[in-house]
């Protein structure tokens, strides 16, 4: 950052042309109101023009030719040809584009002048509208702070964005060097937002998908191949990773949050992201700052939460993008305490400032509602009729009466991203010349596989009573597929711009909205049905939802394999957490005629109620193209399970929180979500994932790693596949720190993915844990605080399933609210250890099968609680 700031300083000193501003015209020109036009140098005529974003703006002295014409001042989409003297658009005519005859040859006629132009949306009639140019100083600079690319259609109607221009764009500047920002939705994937383009790139899982792999080197691989398709279609930015920390199981956008419901695994996984990504010289927005998280009231809504819980839940993420030099992020619609997050200088303040941020700030798409460039927002997008009365906030005029020195500070963040990203060197082209790269095709057979083996490993075994799974063709000789989620289509909402089709919605594969991919899909039905048959194992369908016609496809055959999903899209929250089109009573019929394997397709959380009567169970948070295939990876064993749940399955929807429907939002239950509430009742647990084998785990032992940067104690455990099946685990450390930290319940604090072990081997684990591992957040010190007293470190395979614990003690032991029986125990081994100390720490061991005092505060109380 340091070398990218002097460039930027540089490149800042350097901004001293002015450039020409147009306003006046009508909406039918709206799209060139405002826009900066920058000087070309002269016609073939010997007259000066000016380009910005396709248009033109240069002098004409027979715009037919002919000379009895007289000259005029044009605003066209065509440049001047240069080798002609007249008809400098070489038609033969004069067009109705706007124009006028004020002005001379040496320049085009500043101040209000009648340009006569269509105005009438249903007829090429000319009229005359007060058009003003003047000439702005500062304009290199403000272009760097709004976008541009949408307009607001004649006769109303939302916003289009024109054809060949990315989501989010900025103009470029040839002079300086400085290429256009060509920012593209989203994080999961290039958004097929123009119909020539669907089929061109991969159709990845989810964001919440790759949450549920806990694989930091799979979501790595992943941002890589992102920002080889995104730089494939000319885009140098990707408007992601979705980081918000899961709070209202119903959020419609629950898909695109990689965090799941817990902050460590979030930044585990966003770090990898951002890295990914940035690696390709693509650069990343991490989104949404902050606090965002439900669909309802979003533009209005308040969300009002305590200073220790956002330090605690909500701000790790997006902390830990920061930390992995992240290059922008994009604020929300919400707003935060009162204030629009766009707006919100004490949010930005502990971005910037507490965390360290070095690059800009977007706001959201019409997220804007002031002048915020003193608060701390850099960039207005999209830059026109953002924030109310569709009022443009960061145009010309606007960001002249501004603190000129917030504006200088927010130009130099976009152009430090601009240098070291070295975009200047890497961008592929500026809107609207971009339609050759928006028509590649940038989806390879290397990231077919990449999606496939992302989307296997994102399966979540939920249960498998007596080994009903893998299905065997030794045992299995006919299976049937039943559901109408089983061959569902892939949803196309055709988005020419956003007011085409129902850009929300969403389908089993992908979400909707801004986030939503839509190609050719592999189905759950072509899927398994295709490995089945090269298995040598009949199949027989019944491919809706009809009870009669499922129960009878179930009894013909060994097993039946339901298929049910939901989905979801945003700007809209869930209605309930039940599977669509009567799914639940689908599987209750069925279950009673065969042995039952049901596959759920959803967004996030959903309910169970027949989970009893089943016996197989598996999940996936929406799996994109290669969906059918991964199914059948592990349905028939090519793959064993490695998927964990990122968020907990409520056992009924009355154990989550629903979206708040006034407008204010408070964040009354703190830190208690997910696996960290005492009220919750879990379905399956945070964490949890079955596979085909049972793993052992060997009892803690603690030791002193002076040898390892920030190491304050590190952990060894071993696990034995014990079972007859080669797979992989996912062991995961909760910390319970002393009751000084007032923490609800023991947090995740770190996890390993082993590799694949094989029957009768062991892999070792080795823990560090650092210093912001063992700190909690004081709101009287306002910062993290070390904590010291009794610690537990509890290890196992979910939040509920903790297979061995290990009592430690820093800068003495913790005798607070401990039982009798403990303190003299502890007290003893205070007075037996404090001779020779061990590593400044004291250590208590607890295995599973094992007993000893720290049974007396069972996990079970810290509602880990597991209803399986």
């Amino acid at each position: 950052w340091e070398d990218a700031y002097e460039q930027a300083e540089a490149t800042l000193a350097r901004m001293n042309v002015p450039l020409l501003q147009v306003s006046g015209l009508c909406d039918r020109q709206s799209f060139a109101n405002n826009l900066l036009f920058q000087d070309q140098g002269k016609t073939a005529s010997g007259s000066p023009y000016y380009a910005v974003a396709g248009y033109y703006i240069y002098r004409d002295p027979s715009c037919d030719g002919k000379k009895d014409t007289a000259s005029r001042w044009i605003l066209s989409v065509t440049a001047p040809n240069s080798n002609r003297h007249s008809d400098l658009d070489d038609d033969g005519e004069c067009s109705k584009e706007a124009h006028t005859t004020a002005g001379n040859t040496d320049g085009p006629p500043m101040g209000t002048h009648t340009w006569q132009m269509r105005c009438d949306e249903d007829s090429d009639e000319l009229s005359g509208r007060d058009v003003t140019l003047r000439m702005v100083p500062q304009g290199e600079k403000y272009s760097l702070l709004r976008g541009l690319g949408w307009e607001h259609p004649p006769g109303g109607g939302w916003w289009d964005l024109r054809k060949w221009w990315y989501i989010g764009n900025t103009v470029a500047i040839p002079r300086l060097d400085i290429p256009s920002l060509n920012m593209q939705d989203a994080a999961g994937g290039f958004r097929t937002n123009f119909p020539e383009i669907g089929g061109t790139c991969t159709v990845w899982p989810s964001l919440l998908a790759m949450g549920a792999t806990w694989d930091a080197s799979v979501v790595r691989q992943f941002g890589e191949a992102l920002g080889r398709e995104f730089k494939g279609k000319g885009a140098n930015a990707i408007l992601g990773p979705s980081v918000n920390v899961h709070r209202v199981a119903r959020n419609g956008r629950n898909f695109e949050y990689m965090s799941g419901e817990d902050p460590v695994l979030g930044s585990r996984l966003a770090e990898a992201y951002v890295q990914g990504v940035q690696s390709e010289g693509v650069f990343a927005v991490v989104k949404h700052w902050v606090f965002n998280e439900q669909e309802l009231n979003r533009g209005s809504e308040s969300s009002n939460v305590d200073e220790k819980t956002k330090w605690e839940i909500y701000y790790p993420p997006f902390k830990a993008s920061v930390d992995a030099g992240v290059s922008a992020v994009m604020c929300s619609y919400n707003k935060v305490d009162g204030v629009y997050s766009c707006s919100n200088d004490h949010e930005f303040k502990v971005l910037k400032e507490r965390m360290g941020f070095k690059g800009f700030v977007q706001s959201d798409w019409w997220a804007t509602h002031a002048m915020s460039i003193e608060q701390g927002l850099d960039q207005e997008m999209p830059g026109i009729g953002s924030g109310d009365s569709h009022r443009e906030y960061f145009a010309p005029d606007e960001l002249e009466g501004a603190d000129q020195k917030a504006v200088d500070e927010a130009a130099k963040r976009v152009l430090a991203v601009i240098h070291r990203m070295k975009l200047s060197g890497s961008t592929k082209c500026s809107p609207p010349h971009c339609k050759e790269w928006f028509l590649k095709h940038v989806s390879t057979k290397a990231h077919v596989s990449l999606a496939r083996e992302a989307a296997a490993k994102s399966v979540v075994l939920l249960q498998n009573k007596n080994e009903v799974l893998p299905l065997s063709h030794k045992d299995v000789k006919k299976i049937a597929i039943i559901g109408s989620a089983a061959d569902a289509p892939s949803y196309d909402p055709n988005g020419q711009g956003q007011n085409h089709g129902d850009w929300a919605t969403g389908d089993y594969y992908s979400g909707g909205g801004s986030g939503h991919l839509s190609g050719d899909v592999v189905t759950a039905m072509q899927g398994i049905k295709d490995q089945a048959h090269s298995l040598g194992i009949e199949v027989v369908t019944s491919l809706s939802n009809n009870v009669e016609a499922g129960v009878h496809a179930a009894k013909q055959s060994d097993v039946a394999i339901i298929v049910a999903g939901t989905t979801s899209g945003e700007s809209r929250d869930r209605v309930d957490l039940n599977l669509d089109d009567h799914a639940d009573e689908l599987i209750e019929a069925v279950q009673r005629a065969a042995t039952t394997i049901v596959l759920v397709q959803a967004p996030g959380a959903v309910v169970m109620p027949w989970r009893d009567s089943v016996d197989g169970i598996l999940i996936m948070f929406l799996g994109g193209q290669e969906t059918g295939t991964a199914w059948a990876d592990v349905l028939f064993g090519d793959h064993a399970p490695t998927g964990r749940l990122p968020i907990m399955l409520p056992a009924t929807e009355a154990d989550s929180i629903p979206p708040g429907a006034a407008g204010s939002v408070p964040y009354s239950e703190g830190m208690e979500t997910s696996y960290r509430s005492k009220s919750f009742k879990a379905a399956f647990p945070f964490g949890h994932g079955l596979t085909y084998t049972t793993f052992e785990h060997s009892p803690l032992v603690n030791e002193t790693c002076a040898d390892a940067q920030d190491c304050q104690l590190r952990i060894r455990t071993s696990v034995k596949n014990i079972g007859h099946v080669a797979a992989s685990t996912v062991v995961q450390l909760y910390l319970e720190l002393p009751v000084v930290a007032g923490l609800p319940a023991p947090f995740l604090k770190s996890f390993k993915k082993t590799s694949s072990i094989q029957p009768g081997s062991t892999e070792h684990i080795v823990f560090d844990l650092s210093s912001s591992d063992i700190s909690y957040y004081d709101v009287g010190a306002g910062d993290y605080v070390k904590a010291t007293g009794t610690f537990h470190a509890h290890v196992g395979e979910s939040s509920a399933d903790i297979r061995n614990s290990l009592r430690f003690c820093i800068g003495g032991c913790d005798t607070a609210n401990q039982p009798p029986g403990i303190l003299i125990g502890v007290v003893a081994a205070v007075i037996a250890l404090s001779a020779v100390g061990v590593g400044g720490f004291l250590v208590f061991r607890k295995s599973k099968e094992g007993s000893s005092a720290d049974d007396a505060s069972p996990l079970v109380n810290k509602g880990l609680q597991h209803d399986a």
